[in-house]
């Protein structure tokens, strides 16, 4: 085992940070520099395991001849390794980071920086491999998972789970049709794991309904009878895999009473925007008109049109299969546990306190979870202030940890896809007048909008304690 030696000692580093607080401010990016983490490098020997540990506490593990050249030669000589670590609220803010994948948002555990190059030329992990990382608990409960940075383009990016890059590169490589609504089913991608059977779901989905049914609601239920066809719940998984396997679609025209009871069950054996007739069996046809029938009645009420009860509402079912993404995760790291387990045997009863990942990628690396607030209301909340172009606007949420940063619209900040009514910190750095101003408040999402005031000067010490400041 090589127990990797850092090439910057604890006074370099502790001088450095010291010296960056007294260089002049001369711009807003002069701020954030100032506040971001320092890199620390390590120099390994490539054909032997090595365990480093960061200034913040984040464990590593490499195995041996984990790295290899863009041409899939191995590297025998030193490896230099670059880790920068991101665990405070100032360090995320710093390197411009958002919590959130795509529209959904992230509750944080950290992130780190890592990087493998030798000569100056980079390295890559080697296919098959992988190191392990592990993030510092510091007394936290929840589950968390590996997520990696992507570029959306060139000055924007997201973060994406591990077992879901491959879809990622295939985007990035132009492989994927983007216009499926399904990306798994309409994507021309490569799985990283053997996909078996057991790692799908079956179901039923709605098809060539008649646009009436997209706000017509059932009856003490917020939602309509094309949500309930498709709930699991309301299926057998076997039936459903009969209709997916065989290709069988059913077509039924309906009438709704008075009453918004589904009446008057007629197959149209041949829908007019099929080219060619759908196929489907007897069993198929009753298993279908079996779960229309259990479904609630109408809230007419809730109809823009109104319900006409001489009229032939159409309505499709149809098999459907989705992948089981809880079984699709464990199975993709299943395959670099190994990995993990030699990184638990080197750190004893220490990995108890680290949330412990196999990673396969460098960069940008974040141990995070999904923030489970599907069902809240999201807006766009607007942030405004006295100087919208030379500004930098965060929100920090107050029940998770978890970061934001604004984008210029038009003259106000916009922030996107954000759950209403949630209570937050507003903070904005500016740069105006030759000087660094702050201003700090406490605010609720809501419809209105907010307006950011009395921004101060401050001293990087001063604004560093604002940042990590729960309240």
């Amino acid at each position: 085992m090589f127990i990797g030696c850092s090439t910057n000692t604890k006074e370099e580093e502790t001088n450095t940070q010291e010296e960056r607080k007294n260089i002049p401010v001369n711009s807003l990016e002069d701020v954030l520099t100032n506040l971001a983490p320092i890199t620390k490098t390590f120099e390994i020997n490539p054909t032997e395991e090595s365990m480093l540990t960061g200034d913040k506490g984040t464990a590593i593990y490499i195995p041996k001849n984990a790295f290899q050249f863009a041409d899939g030669t191995t590297p025998v000589g030193k490896v230099n390794i670059e880790l920068k670590e991101c665990y405070s609220l100032t360090d995320m803010i710093a390197e411009n980071m958002n919590t959130s994948s795509g529209q959904r948002i992230l509750e944080t555990g950290g992130m780190i920086y890592f990087n493998a190059t030798t000569e100056g030329k980079q390295l890559s992990v080697k296919d098959g491999k992988a190191f392990v990382i592990g993030f510092p608990k510091d007394g936290g409960t929840k589950e968390m998972g590996l997520f990696y940075d992507v570029a959306i383009n060139d000055t924007s990016s997201t973060w994406v789970p591990d077992y879901k890059m491959y879809e990622a590169e295939a985007l990035q490589n132009n492989q994927a049709d983007t216009t499926s609504s399904d990306m798994v089913e309409g994507a021309n991608v490569e799985y990283p794991i053997e996909m078996t059977d057991d790692l799908y779901d079956y179901t039923l989905s709605a098809l060539l309904w008649t646009s009436t049914f997209w706000d017509l609601m059932l009856v003490g239920e917020n939602r309509n009878i094309l949500d309930f066809i498709r709930d699991p719940a309301n299926v057998n998984g076997e039936m459903a895999r009969e209709l997916y396997d065989n290709g069988w679609n059913v077509y039924y025209e309906i009438k709704i009473d008075k009453n918004g009871n589904m009446t008057d069950f007629q197959i149209d054996p041949h829908p007019y925007h099929l080219d060619d007739k759908p196929a489907n069996s007897e069993q198929a046809c009753k298993t279908v008109l079996n779960l229309l029938k259990s479904a609630p009645a109408f809230d007419l009420s809730t109809s823009k049109d109104g319900i006409r009860q001489d009229w032939d509402y159409s309505l499709g079912v149809g098999g459907n299969r989705a992948i089981n993404w809880d079984r699709f995760k464990a199975k993709f790291r299943g395959q670099f546990s190994a990995y993990k387990d030699k990184a638990v045997q080197q750190m004893d009863s220490t990995a108890l306190d680290y949330y412990m990942f196999s990673a396969t990628k460098m960069g940008w690396i974040n141990c995070d979870r999904f923030w489970d607030i599907d069902e809240e209301e999201k807006i766009d909340f607007f942030v405004t202030t006295q100087t919208p172009k030379n500004i930098k606007v965060q929100i920090i949420f107050k029940d998770i940890n978890s970061i934001m940063t604004g984008t210029n619209k038009e003259g106000r900040i916009v922030f996107n896809n954000v759950p209403l009514g949630r209570q937050i910190k507003v903070i904005g750095i500016s740069y105006t007048n030759g000087k660094p101003t702050m201003g700090v408040a406490q605010t609720t999402i809501d419809k209105d909008g907010f307006e950011l005031t009395a921004f101060n000067e401050f001293s990087l010490d001063d604004l560093e304690k604002e940042l990590n400041r729960k309240n």
